[in-house]
């Protein structure tokens, strides 16, 4: 995985400097560029921005050529940006939800929202204050792809945002999530090295440094406004741990000294454009690890489009009916003459019915009954050889 240096700073100093010496540094930085710079009006940014329940936030997703040469300029005020090129990729309308009606609801019963992720029918805890936006953690699929739906609870909980926002503020946050499951749900990838584990758990650790760092006027399709600029830092760590009697757990991140799945530490940089009104971000571009270039640019989408779905079968897994009551039936396009496996999992990330299927032909339609159910939100898996080629979520009323 990736890791990148915080970019303010020359590569060999960030190897000697830890966090808290890093924050003195910049903090001086940002002070010596105003006193050599005019004193200009800048935004202060309050908690009428925080997303409350009923909240719809219009985005799009785009990309555009030297956009790097727009965005990544010295900490400082008085700044342009001019980012009205991009082209629109995608769009996303993030709604905020009453936590309630959500799986996973008490496990986080101090939530104020829950929304679902882009393309994605996890869910994502959020607890709003008066001072700040924290992330409780989230429900669904994991992370590593081994197709289980399982509970990711931080602690503690993840600053997203914090209210009131002023050019200088340095904040810093950090969480862990400790998630285990039953050595039965697991896929043969991890079973296949500890046949008699008993379980597996994740570990994810966050570390995140974020500096308000910039302030000036920001361009984007369709308008232009204030802005203070956001440098935001995250490491995240991943590893897995197997319990075996009697020794307990041990990590098992690297067999052999070679990794089994995408773990280890990954650095993300992205630089967040915030607004006094508005309650989206006008920009959130994300950097490559050589922090050169703009690998993406989420944005304010001022005329968003009707958000419609259609259902397609050329995606990898289609279920339905859905929501289904007696018989489910899946669809998948894959190789003729392969075995596949269809596993349905529970809410609580434990496998409820597999099922093996020989393919005939390149395309292919299975049966599922599942009268027997309970109630609920599932997950359906398509894998081969222990490997997640295709997920669906299915809800049995």
């Amino acid at each position: 995985m990736n890791t990148l240096a915080l970019s303010l700073f020359p590569l060999p100093l960030v190897a000697r400097l830890n966090h808290s010496t890093m924050k003195q540094r910049l903090l001086c930085s940002l002070l010596a560029w105003g006193f050599l710079c005019p004193v200009m009006a800048q935004i202060t940014i309050t908690n009428s921005v925080f997303p409350a329940v009923g909240d719809t936030f219009h985005y799009a997703f785009g990309n555009q050529p030297g956009a790097i040469n727009q965005i990544f300029t010295p900490p400082g005020g008085g700044q342009q940006w001019d980012l009205s090129n991009l082209q629109a990729t995608q769009y996303w309308n993030q709604i905020m939800k009453n936590p309630l009606t959500g799986t996973a609801s008490g496990s986080f019963p101090t939530a104020s929202i829950l929304y679902n992720p882009l393309n994605s029918g996890s869910e994502v805890y959020l607890q709003v204050t008066g001072t700040q936006v924290l992330d409780m953690g989230y429900y669904g699929l994991d992370e590593l792809g081994l197709g289980l739906n399982l509970l990711f609870d931080k602690v503690p909980n993840l600053e997203e945002s914090w209210a009131p926002v002023n050019f200088f503020d340095i904040h810093q946050s950090t969480s862990n999530v400790l998630t285990a499951f039953d050595a039965p749900i697991a896929p043969p990838i991890l079973l296949n090295l500890v046949p008699t584990a008993d379980s597996f758990r994740i570990r994810v650790t966050y570390q995140r440094i974020s500096t308000i760092d910039a302030f000036g006027t920001l361009a984007i399709p369709g308008g232009s406004f204030d802005v203070l600029r956001k440098k935001q830092t995250e490491y995240k760590s991943i590893a897995v741990d197997v319990k075996v009697a009697p020794l307990g757990w041990i990590d098992i991140s690297t067999i052999g000294g070679q990794q089994i799945l995408p773990l280890g530490t990954d650095t993300i940089t992205t630089f967040h454009f915030l607004n006094d009104v508005s309650k989206e971000a006008i920009a959130i571009c994300r950097l490559n690890t050589a922090q050169n270039m703009v690998t993406g640019v989420q944005y304010k989408a001022l005329s968003p489009p009707v958000a419609t779905f259609t259902p397609s079968f050329n995606e990898s897994l289609f279920a339905w009916p859905n929501p289904v009551q007696n018989t489910l039936y899946a669809h998948f396009t894959k190789d003729a003459g392969a075995t596949y496996e269809l596993r349905l999992i529970n809410a609580q990330g434990r496998l409820i019915l597999e099922q093996t299927v020989e393919t005939s032909a390149a395309e292919n339609d299975v049966s599922i009954p599942v009268a027997n159910l309970a109630a609920g939100i599932y997950a359906l898996i398509l894998q081969r050889n222990g490997v997640p080629l295709g997920r669906a979520r299915v809800v049995k009323n």
